[in-house]
């Protein structure tokens, strides 16, 4: 109001200083504090202004500053856990690292061992360790059997997944004190303890275990000891056992798990009168579940008529027998089973055998089983599972084809909005150490699924693809979702 009051006056002063002359001190006056006023009003309203701005751009400034603290690396976050979180965060952490496959943690995981007294939690790691093979944890595994042979007090569970580490790292030094464990009072550690010796391959004091199997025989509550034993002395090749288990076999009023164990050690041992008996029993017996094992025991002889025994099983009416031929068909890499191993995929009534007679076309990999795989990928037709099941073989393979075959399923999917198939194949895709899997991976990281991004990220950083280093670079920025970012963090620290 005083701008505008000061602007009539002006106005009506302006005609008087016209007739006045232009030096008159009262217009003079009058003009130049109009002006001020303006002036100052003007400065105001821009000093206003740019407060309004900055406030603007400190709020923006601190709700980045929020954001980015959020999204704080990924394996930091973990790490933490693990050093200072409660047992049911750190048993979530460790899932998520048991799914994932993650080594990263490898050492977070080892100290955790040796500082952490919850028994799941260090169970967890161990049963980690053992799916991974990582090899570092064998004397914390071993200095806690010791202590068991010593009274300390574990729990069970923790104890067998010690022994099942052992065992699959295959720790020689071990071989004393499995053989120690074979006479624990609990007959499932004693049971995991035997297994243990069997996958260590330590045959230095097989003895006892003859010793304890005839102790055990006809007992019936050391049945399940008694089968392990059995099954391990063939895993040893002890041919002093040869009668013996010949002998378990046809002993109809044995136990069926100890005839069935017989009947595969028999066939590891590679004796030429045990494939006499096993060829026999599975033309006569009447035990369908019996016969399936007795010629899981056939497919270890070399013999040029087993290769066509395994044929004819694959028409057998019980499935388990048909699985067994499958299996022995794969690992003999069997040209001659190709053509009724894809009929099995294609024609089979029971899902076990289809899945069977796909990892045997995988192994076998001759130019015609990797195109039939190929196919049945391809087909949409084709249910999902076994679309899925090919895929998986022709990435643990490296199926001459693959590559193309994955752009041709792969490249009409990626525009498409919630395809179903795309995230199941880009999740296998991204578990899988193969660097020729680049293209995918770059394509996956530029998908506007955030899931199918964080597929991406996770492939590059299993495969340690340098070449795509800035592209995961690239999705730390504040368009993406906070998974995504942290996912691109974590696979970043990785390289």
């Amino acid at each position: 109001m005083r701008v505008l009051l000061l602007f009539l006056i002006i106005l009506f002063i302006q005609p008087l200083c016209a007739q006045e002359g232009t030096d008159s001190p009262a217009a003079a006056e009058a003009v130049d504090a109009a002006d001020t006023d303006s002036a100052e009003s003007a400065e105001s309203a821009e000093d206003s202004s740019d407060a309004e701005a900055d406030a603007e751009e400190k709020k923006a400034a601190e709700e980045k500053k929020a954001q980015e603290e959020k999204i704080e690396s990924l394996n930091k976050e973990k790490r933490e856990v693990l050093l200072y979180g409660i047992d049911t965060e750190v048993q979530d952490v460790l899932g998520t690292i048991r799914s994932e496959k993650d080594t990263t943690f490898n050492e977070d995981l080892k100290q955790l061992l040796q500082t952490n007294s919850n028994a799941e939690i260090n169970r967890g790691v161990f049963d980690f360790f053992n799916e991974m093979k990582v090899d570092i944890a064998r004397d914390d595994a071993l200095t806690l059997l010791n202590n068991h042979l010593d009274d300390y007090e574990y729990t069970k569970n923790l104890i067998l997944s010690a022994i099942s580490y052992l065992g699959a790292i295959e720790a020689a030094e071990a071989g004393d004190t499995l053989y120690n464990l074979i006479n624990d009072n609990d007959q499932a550690i004693a049971t995991a303890a035997l297994r243990g010796i069997g996958k260590l391959k330590d045959a230095s004091r097989v003895q006892e275990i003859m010793d304890l199997v005839d102790e055990y025989s006809g007992d019936s509550e050391f049945s399940d000891f008694s089968a392990a034993a059995i099954s391990v002395l063939g895993e040893l090749g002890y041919g002093e056992a040869q009668i013996f288990l010949e002998d378990i076999l046809q002993d109809e009023d044995a136990p069926a798990a100890q005839r069935q164990n017989a009947a595969v050690s028999i066939g590891r041992l590679q004796q030429e009168e045990g494939l006499a008996l096993l060829k026999s029993m599975y033309s006569t017996s009447q035990d369908s579940l019996l016969r399936s094992y007795i010629l899981h025991g056939i497919t270890w002889y070399e013999d040029p008529e087993v290769e066509a025994l395994l044929i004819t099983a694959l028409r057998d009416a019980f499935w388990r027998i048909r699985v067994a031929a499958a299996e022995g068909l794969g690992e003999r890499q069997s040209a001659e089973a190709v053509n009724i191993l894809q009929y099995k995929v294609r024609r089979d009534p029971v899902r076990q055998v289809r899945y069977a007679s796909i990892e045997a076309l995988g192994k076998i990999d001759t130019p015609e089983a990797g195109s039939f795989l190929i196919e049945q990928f391809e087909t949409e037709r084709v249910a999902f599972d076994i679309r899925q099941k090919a895929l998986d073989m022709m990435l643990e393979h490296k199926i001459s084809g693959t590559i193309d075959s994955l752009e041709k399923v792969l490249r009409p999917k990626w525009s498409k909005d919630n395809d179903n198939e795309l995230g199941p194949f880009c999740k296998t895709l991204s578990s899988t150490e193969w660097d020729s899997l680049k293209p995918f991976y770059a394509e996956m990281m530029a998908h506007k699924d955030f899931i199918i991004k964080i597929y991406g990220i996770r492939g590059v950083k299993l495969n340690q693809i340098a070449s795509l280093k800035d592209a995961v670079k690239a999705m730390d920025n504040e368009k993406e979702a906070i998974n995504v970012r942290r996912e691109a963090k974590a696979a970043l620290e990785s390289f």
